[in-house]
């Protein structure tokens, strides 16, 4: 009866013996697998991310252009002018980064006016409520809807300029795509160069 007794615990006392050498060679083999998944998931978030095209295929074709645009506009950079900070200054991306602050400080007006209905010992609650339940005013989601950045401005303004009805063929659509996204990313570029910005300068502004 003893030796049945020992016998059966022999596989436990194994067990509590060796479980942390059981659990680390169980990790062993877990951890190559865990990496792995998460490589193929973190890859995947930077392409996505990092993507010059994202859904459009003609991104890469206005940085291009904004490269050109400044090599050739420094080469002819004197002094810069009136009319060069009035071009820099009147570039499309520019005026919408300009409007884009202009509707910044009416969303704060915008939130002072709505919480000046309540109380002031009432303020801070409704804040909070506004945070909680994602409340939002008309001109807070205005601005929500705004580009962030240059390069994805130009890629829908390329899209706005250029329309898929005016081309026989997707081919066709696709080269005045690509044209027409060079040639605003060189404008942009030139005129940085020619003001005597580095063209580092440059594609910070359009990031």
């Amino acid at each position: 009866m003893i030796s049945i007794m020992s016998n059966q615990d022999q596989p436990q006392s194994f067990l509590v013996k060796y479980k942390k050498w059981l659990i680390a060679l169980s990790g062993l083999y877990l951890i190559p697998r865990i990496l792995m998944i998460s490589a193929i998931i973190g890859g995947f978030i930077y392409l996505h991310s990092m993507n010059d095209n994202d859904y459009h295929t003609f991104k890469s074709y206005i940085l291009s252009g904004v490269r050109e645009g400044h090599a050739d506009g420094l080469k002819n950079y004197v002094k810069s002018s009136f009319e060069t900070r009035l071009a820099v200054a009147s570039s499309p991306w520019r005026k919408y980064k300009s409007e884009t602050r202009n509707l910044k400080e009416k969303v704060a007006l915008e939130k002072k006016e709505y919480l000046s209905q309540f109380p002031e010992s009432e303020r801070g609650s409704k804040l909070a409520e506004m945070k909680l339940d994602n409340i939002k005013l008309p001109l807070q989601l205005e601005l929500e809807k705004r580009f962030r950045t240059g390069v994805n401005f130009y890629a829908d303004y390329v899209q706005q300029r250029v329309k898929r009805e005016s081309f026989a063929s997707d081919e066709e659509y696709q080269k005045a795509l690509q044209d027409e996204a060079w040639k605003v990313g060189y404008a942009f570029g030139y005129n940085y160069g020619l003001d005597g910005e580095s063209y580092d300068s440059a594609r910070r502004s359009l990031q």
